[in-house]
């Protein structure tokens, strides 16, 4: 696991209750489709540092919390 990958579960668990309750081998188990789900998306943006990207995606994939 890298520092994006870590960050983006540290996140995501804020945005995702359901996430954040599943035991810790199940999260990472799904990880990394969520992950690459926004490495594909627009907010994966080069010129944004990556906390306020992910942050972006999640808010708009979960709404804003």
């Amino acid at each position: 696991m890298n520092y994006d990958l870590y960050l983006f579960s540290c996140l995501l668990k804020i945005y995702d209750e359901q996430f954040a309750l599943r035991p810790y081998d199940e999260q990472y188990d799904v990880l990394p489709a969520l992950y690459e789900e926004f490495n594909l998306s627009v907010y994966n943006d080069d010129n944004t540092n990556m906390y306020d990207c992910i942050e972006l995606f999640l808010k708009n994939k979960y709404g804003n919390q």
